[in-house]
């Protein structure tokens, strides 16, 4: 259930607390530079209906000393404020940035599967920073603009109370107005921003696919792609303007005829000598600042509507279900993985259905089958990226679904195909598989995954940055250097998911045959379609439309002359 506008409001207010006592501060200053400039009208008041009939000169000079420092005293706070304010909404900005990016990674991976990367981009940057104003304001523009009203007001009531009042008959239509054009707006500027998100989307979508848009030459029709995207856009900002720019300017019409109001009413009391000219002089200045903050209050509400809608979208992700974290910390080792009568589906496709069976504890499997028969998920499962709809995952005697899930993934490494660097140096990018990794274990790592030479022909060496999705690499150096930092990660279990799939099968023969040696006394899952490279695990695995359809042996499989035998026939012919 969305909660209201106010509602919303509250739940991101408490960012304000850390800096509550910087709030006050600017709060004091702010009011301090609206009570000083309450001054100047009815100084202005003085020279012209006191000073100048007087002709003492040297009276107005002090008169403009003591109004130049006040404009000084003003200055010196209007300063103050605006580095307090763009503190405040900096770190206000930062916390919330961070908290929600904390909240992302507890998401599950189903999450990320249904949801662009551009739209989430965009809300932890673009939406934050469209909040900032709205949170580091919020309290002290209205403190602040009704400490200001109430001071004009009672400056203005001093003057002349009777043309005050009749001065205040068009605030209602005022009011009127901005709630009339207040839903439209709000509307527009939801579709706005999901059109930002939209080309956000396509572009990162885009450039991440450069290489397949320039093999098919599609640059044309994805020019136009965009081109229609930015057109709606542009409507959409064209509307926008409409909107606020009609709703402004009724609200300048009615603030226009309050002038024409008051000359004519206090003309006709300076003719009659029931006002002064000095009082009429300060009496439309002080009412032209009066609708200063009452213009600051509206826009702080068109503010709160745009923010709003950027505050629902946040929001919307803080409400999603992070992955449970609860559970045994401490994960057994050394012992088999079972899988009993598991199901699993895909929004409705189903891709498991009761497997069964048992990994043994060090032992080198390899799982074999076409494409959508089930072998990644079954991994998938293991890790726990996915809950199963039935049966159960155990280690040992213990379900998976009861253990703390950092834990359990701390004892897997998991390389799939998938371009999975960082755009770093190649040492980071080996480290992430332990952080407090020491320079040797890097380089004996790298050496394991047989791209140590490589890395030491490079001018920065292990410093290299490898570029975005790891473009200064061939595929075969991405992968083993995805390799290497599993195996600096020494867990207990090892699953490669076509990790090898971009290495001529001389490499990856050779590079499995030494990750077999490596974990002798350890897990190996392996998943690969060279089957040439898999002959020497100790057991392969045939899976068909999310069931096992035979295992066993290389000889023993072959000897069957069934599935396995027949793809094996296929890729030596």
């Amino acid at each position: 259930m969305r909660p209201m506008k106010a509602q919303l409001f509250l739940k991101f207010v408490r960012y304000l607390k850390p800096y509550w006592g910087k709030e006050l501060i600017l709060l004091i200053l702010m009011i301090l530079t609206s009570v000083a400039s309450l001054a100047s009208p009815y100084i202005l008041k003085i020279i012209i209906d006191t000073v100048f009939p007087s002709h003492n000169y040297s009276l107005l000079i002090q008169i403009l000393l003591i109004l130049l420092g006040i404009n000084v005293f003003r200055l010196v706070i209007s300063y103050s404020s605006d580095y307090l304010f763009t503190w405040i909404g900096n770190h206000v900005t930062r916390d919330i940035r961070m908290d929600l990016f904390r909240r992302l990674m507890q998401l599950p991976l189903s999450f990320f599967n249904k949801n662009k990367a551009g739209d989430l981009v965009h809300r932890v940057n673009s939406e934050v920073n469209s909040i900032q104003s709205i949170l580091t304001g919020t309290v002290v523009r209205l403190i602040n603009s009704t400490c200001s009203v109430i001071g004009l007001t009672v400056m203005l009531c001093i003057l002349n109370w009777r043309l005050f009042l009749l001065s205040m008959a068009v605030m209602p239509f005022i009011f009127l107005n901005t709630r009339w054009f207040q839903p439209k707006i709000q509307k527009n500027i939801k579709k706005n921003r999901e059109k930002d998100s939209d080309i956000l989307s396509f572009l990162i979508e885009r450039f991440s696919n450069i290489k397949l848009i320039k093999s098919y030459v599609r640059q044309s029709c994805e020019n136009n792609k965009l081109l229609k995207k930015i057109e709606e856009q542009i409507g959409l900002n064209i509307r926008n303007v409409q909107l606020t720019a009609t709703t402004r300017n009724i609200t300048l019409l009615f603030t226009m005829l309050v002038p024409i109001l008051i000359f004519g009413a206090g003309g006709k009391q300076v003719m009659a000598g029931t006002m002064t000219v000095g009082s009429l002089v300060a009496f439309i200045q002080y009412m032209n600042r009066i609708f200063d903050p009452f213009r600051d209050l509206m826009g702080f509400y068109f503010d709160a509507i745009r923010a709003s809608v950027s505050m629902q979208r946040i929001f919307d992700l803080f409400e999603v279900k992070p992955e449970n974290t609860e559970g045994e910390k401490d994960i057994p080792t050394q012992n088999d993985i079972i899988f009993r009568q598991v199901h699993f589906s895909y929004d409705r496709l189903s891709v498991l259905q009761e497997f069964s069976f048992t990994f043994r504890h060090g032992k080198k499997y390899a799982l074999v089958g076409g494409s959508g028969c089930g072998k990644s998920t079954l991994t998938a499962l293991l890790g726990r990226f996915y809950e199963p709809q039935s049966g159960n995952i155990c280690i040992g005697d213990r379900e998976i679904g009861k253990m703390n899930i950092h834990a359990l993934r701390r004892r897997i490494a998991l390389v799939t195909q998938d371009n999975q660097l960082f755009h770093e140096s190649i040492g980071e990018n080996i480290r992430y598989g332990k952080p407090d990794a020491t320079g040797e274990e890097i380089e004996a790592a790298a050496i394991q995954a047989n791209i140590a030479e490589h890395i030491h022909q490079l001018p920065d060496r292990f410093d290299t940055l490898i570029g975005d999705r790891g473009a200064g690499l061939s595929g075969g150096q991405q992968q083993r250097i995805a390799i290497a930092r599993a195996i600096l990660k020494d867990a207990d279990v090892i699953i490669l998911d076509e990790a090898t799939s971009e290495l001529d099968s001389d490499s990856e023969k050779n590079i499995l045959e030494h990750l077999c040696r490596l974990y002798a006394d350890k897990t190996m899952i392996v998943i690969s379609h060279r089957l040439s490279a898999i002959r020497d695990m100790d057991e392969i695995v045939c899976m068909d439309q999310g069931k096992i359809i035979e295992n066993g042996t290389h000889e023993e499989l072959i000897g069957r002359k069934g599935f396995y035998w027949k793809l094996f026939k296929e890729q030596i012919e």
